[in-house]
């Protein structure tokens, strides 16, 4: 079983990682918005905040996530491929949609690395239906096995076995050893960052 203590360094390096990240953040924001700008001066509908938060799940408690907006105002599901505006498919495809979630990582409720934030009904299906543990235990992650193995984690059985194998893999390791597996997790999202795979 991973205790929280053996996760002090990865914490800490997370939160690191974070400030130092802020200036993109901070660069990303202000071209979003300048974006976001034109494209509410073209057409009204698309008007609207930068950002979007909703209620997601992490160590068994809800939390609430931070993204920039990409659908339009009032859209009742923010995956619906079909109400997306344009910046806001500029930016799922590049995930920078995700960069927000440094906030959340500064706040403890996330980590770089680590299981998939999801609804909390969802977290709690796959707790009690797929047994997958590593929902309770460790925090939601801003990357993971599951997004570097994007094309084969489509598969539901594969997915699971991808949240599960991270907390297997993290038990056996010292905090050291945690960070370097999480570095090397985050080396390989990069490229996946640079294909624009996402939507």
């Amino acid at each position: 079983m991973a205790s929280e203590r053996k996760f002090w360094l990865k914490y800490l390096v997370d939160k690191l990682l974070a400030l130092l990240f802020s200036p993109v953040l901070l660069l990303t924001s202000l071209v979003a918005w300048a974006l976001q700008q034109i494209e509410g001066w073209l057409e009204p509908r698309a008007r609207g905040p930068l950002f979007y938060s909703e209620v997601r799940w992490t160590q068994g408690r809800p939390f609430r996530i931070y993204k920039f907006r990409t659908t339009y105002p009032g859209t009742q599901d923010p995956g619906t491929v079909g109400e997306v505006t344009r910046t806001g498919h500029f930016l799922k495809k590049y995930y920078l949609d995700e960069l927000p979630q440094l906030f959340n990582i500064l706040r403890g409720d996330m980590t770089w690395v680590g299981p998939r934030p999801t609804h909390p009904e969802r977290a709690q299906a796959e707790i009690e239906q797929e047994g997958m543990r590593s929902k309770l235990i460790l925090r939601a992650g801003l990357t993971g096995l599951v997004q570097v193995q994007k094309p084969v984690a489509q598969n539901r059985a594969v997915y699971s076995s991808l949240e599960e194998e991270y907390l297997a893999e993290i038990s056996r390791l010292g905090p050291v050893g945690v960070l370097l597996h999480d570095l090397e997790l985050i080396w390989r999202t990069v490229p996946v960052v640079f294909k624009g795979e996402g939507l």
